[in-house]
């Protein structure tokens, strides 16, 4: 037996009282942030949730080469950003270096070169390798940092951060 056509019922319909249904069915984006309630009380487990992740040197210290962990992925999520700058700028031909890792291979097209052309406090933006974005739980976020002194000086208190948005795990 075939389901029966639905009833279509135009214009604007007030129901003063409950609607029940056996199914609902809802359009692509007819439910919007402000149709949430305040205290809805939605569990964790239906969110998707978005961490920035800070890394930081000493800010009084002269920038040293490193690789530490920040992040381990605990679902199904995606990097969205890194940038990274330090806090008293290099002088002269002095570079840092700045990598994100997932799991030892970076995701960046290309790692973030900080020179004396960047000001104190100011911040790069790196590109995520589109190829590279997509974590699962359990991988593992690094910033790996390396540094030239040249001829001039290092700048101090290198920092960054990744924006990771992950599903409930």
């Amino acid at each position: 037996m075939s389901s029966p056509l639905p009833t279509r019922i135009p214009g604007n319909v007030i129901i003063d009282g409950t609607l029940y249904a056996g199914e609902f069915v809802l359009s692509a984006g007819c439910v919007a942030d402000s149709h949430v309630s305040d205290v809805a009380d939605i569990s964790a487990a239906k969110l998707q949730h978005q961490h920035q992740v800070p890394y930081a040197q000493a800010s009084a210290a002269t920038a040293v080469a490193e690789a530490r962990f920040v992040h381990r992925c605990r679902a199904v999520g995606e990097i969205i950003g890194f940038e990274a700058g330090n806090v008293i700028a290099c002088i002269g031909d002095s570079t840092i270096t700045i990598d994100l890792k997932k799991n030892g291979t970076t995701v960046l097209t290309a790692p973030l070169v900080i020179t004396s052309a960047l000001a104190a406090r100011a911040t790069l933006a790196a590109t995520i390798d589109i190829a590279a974005k997509n974590c699962v739980a359990d991988d593992v976020l690094e910033v790996v940092v390396a540094i030239s002194a040249g001829t001039g000086t290092l700048g101090k208190g290198a920092f960054a951060d990744v924006c990771v948005r992950e599903k409930a795990g």
